[in-house]
């Protein structure tokens, strides 16, 4: 069975422009993705973090075939979050939950006020995602905004990971 668009997506622009409005398509939600790469450097690229962030874009540009996995994509996105933190953290207990681990680098002030914000922000979507209710729907725009700012955020935290061990103790 050959692969067919998801039909909610008939509903969806792609862009506008000067020529009118143009259909979303795989390559549109591909671009997209594309674009978040650009913002994980490639020496962070053999990360654990890293490889779910490809994942996470591979799921969103695929949501062009199931819809869900526009949430997938987040949710693994948000994964890669706490492997950023891990990787930040690693004598860290696995007991430690994701929330403690984003304080604690708040209060050392190894991330940025705003970023400390986004991520305790990511850490609350997270654990709706990973409790929920019913089945979570997104739409590109909110999955968008969730996976530029975790590849931003794992960029930074990775980052700060590299740089202390490169520091030693």
């Amino acid at each position: 069975m050959p692969a067919q668009p998801d039909a909610r997506w008939v509903n969806v622009v792609g862009w506008m422009d000067d020529d009118g409005v143009h259909p979303m398509s795989f390559e549109v939600l591909e671009g997209l993705a594309v674009e978040w790469a650009d913002f994980v450097p490639d020496e962070l690229a053999s990360t654990g973090a890293s490889a779910l962030l490809r994942t996470s874009r591979s799921l969103f540009a695929h949501a062009w075939f199931d819809y869900e996995f526009m949430a997938v994509a987040c949710l693994v996105g948000f994964q890669a979050l706490e492997a950023a933190f891990r990787q930040l953290y690693p004598e860290a207990s696995v007991k430690a939950s994701l929330m403690r681990l984003v304080r604690r680098a708040q209060d050392e002030e190894l991330i940025p006020a705003n970023m400390a914000d986004l991520a305790i922000t990511g850490v609350e979507l997270r654990n709706l995602m990973s409790h929920p209710a019913s089945q979570a729907g997104y739409s590109v725009g909110m999955a968008a905004g969730m996976l530029e700012n975790t590849h931003r955020l794992v960029a930074l935290v990775t980052a700060t990971a590299i740089a202390r061990d490169k520091e030693g103790p």
